[in-house]
């Protein structure tokens, strides 16, 4: 199913670079779509055992904040 993330606190290409790593190198069953810097999105597929919480600690781990799901 695909999720758009929306992520506060993302400000360089490494930013877009270290989300897309984490979620995809931590968690089973992520494929980052796309990643936007500027809208402050990250557009996923996950397969359906892929928890919500599992994404939001990997985001905060980070510094940003996870917004919103949608």
């Amino acid at each position: 199913m695909s999720k758009k993330l929306l992520i506060e606190g993302m400000k360089c290409i490494h930013c877009k670079q270290n989300l897309k790593d984490a979620l995809t190198e931590d968690i089973d069953g992520v494929e980052v779509l796309d990643i936007s810097i500027e809208e402050g999105y990250a557009l996923v597929n996950m397969n359906e055992d892929v928890h919500i919480n599992d994404i939001k600690n990997i985001v905060e781990d980070l510094g940003f904040k996870l917004i919103d799901v949608k």
